[in-house]
């Protein structure tokens, strides 16, 4: 993945209203994986059927996570977000 400037995409994320959803497994139990602030900072939130949220930093999840489908549709979810507020390419990096 490439770089992430955390600074404009905190921005971009307060002007979604703070959250979006980048992933949802059906299977074996409905999870949702939300980008999301956390304190102010970016963050990845992980809710789901019987289980209480788990909030990681982007950097704690980008460590453990292994799912290329879910790195793949968070690293879209960015790079939509980005576009969207400041006009950035998806085919560039987003330094």
């Amino acid at each position: 993945m490439a770089v992430i400037p955390l600074e404009r995409l905190r921005k971009a994320l307060e002007e979604v209203g703070g959250q979006i959803w980048f992933f949802i497994d059906l299977e074996p139990f409905r999870t949702v994986y939300t980008l999301a602030l956390c304190g102010g900072n970016p963050c990845v939130v992980i809710s789901g059927q019987d289980m209480s949220p788990v909030q990681l930093t982007l950097e704690e999840y980008l460590k453990i996570e292994n799912n290329q489908k879910r790195l793949a549709s968070l690293e879209y979810t960015i790079h939509y977000l980005l576009n969207k507020i400041y006009g950035d390419s998806g085919g560039h990096s987003v330094n």
